[in-house]
C-alpha cells in the first residue's frame, strides 16, 4: 500500500497508530458510522508482540457494539488471532478466489 493508496482507502476514517521510538508498529482504520474496522495492519517484525491486541482494544473502546470486520479466509493466523480475542465468524462472502469472513464482536 502506498501513501496515496492509504489516503484514498482511509478517507473519512478514524486512525489509530501504535508507535515506538518514532517507528510505526501498526495501525487500524475505523469507519465509525457503521462500527466497522476497515483495516488492521501490524508490521511483520512485531507480530505476536501485542500490537494487534492494542489496536483491537482501542478500536473496541472507540465504537459501539456490535463491531464488525472482514478477514481474508486464507489468512488463518489472523482468523485465529481474532477468534482468540472473542470475535465470531458470521458469514463467509466473496468470489471463489477472494473469500473473506465477516466477523463480529459483541
Amino acid at each position: 500500500m502506498t501513501l496515496d493508496d492509504f489516503d484514498k482507502h482511509t478517507e473519512g476514517e478514524y486512525i489509530f497508530l501504535v508507535e515506538e521510538n518514532k517507528q510505526i508498529l501498526g495501525f487500524a482504520s475505523l469507519y465509525l458510522p457503521d462500527n466497522f474496522i476497515h483495516n488492521v495492519f501490524v508490521h511483520p517484525d512485531f507480530f505476536g508482540k501485542g500490537v494487534g491486541g492494542l489496536l483491537l482494544y482501542a478500536s473496541i473502546e472507540k465504537m459501539k457494539k456490535p463491531i464488525r470486520l472482514k478477514c481474508v479466509s486464507e489468512n488463518h493466523a489472523a482468523m485465529k488471532f481474532y477468534e482468540s480475542k472473542g470475535w465470531k465468524k458470521i458469514v463467509e462472502e466473496g468470489n471463489p478466489h477472494e473469500k473473506y469472513w465477516v466477523m463480529e464482536y459483541n
